[in-house]
């Protein structure tokens, strides 16, 4: 049961993750970094669309891994600077006492 809610727990801080980074890559992307990305995007289709099936999947493949890749260090990262904030949170709230 543990390994079922560490999996909940990283699905939710994956999709909070996703959430507010395309909030900002949308407030933060001018018209001229959308047409960028259009552009190579359109590149991409056109020289995979030269490949075989076979070698298509195999580029797929490559590409998701990087991305799982990115994601799992962006989790490590985001649970890192939690942990330190609720430490911080913890250590204010006990200095906060001991001045009063």
């Amino acid at each position: 049961m543990g390994t079922d809610i560490e999996k909940l727990v990283d699905l939710i801080i994956q999709e909070r993750m996703q959430s507010q980074y395309s909030k900002w890559r949308e407030e933060e992307t001018g018209k001229e970094k959308k047409e960028d990305f259009i552009r190579l995007e359109t590149e991409y289709e056109e020289a995979i669309s030269a490949l075989s099936e076979e070698q298509k999947n195999a580029v797929r493949h490559y590409c998701d891994s990087i991305f799982d890749t990115g994601a799992e260090s962006e989790c490590f990262f985001y649970r890192l600077g939690l942990k330190d904030g609720i430490r911080l949170w913890k250590f204010m709230k006990k200095l906060m006492k001991t001045v009063r």
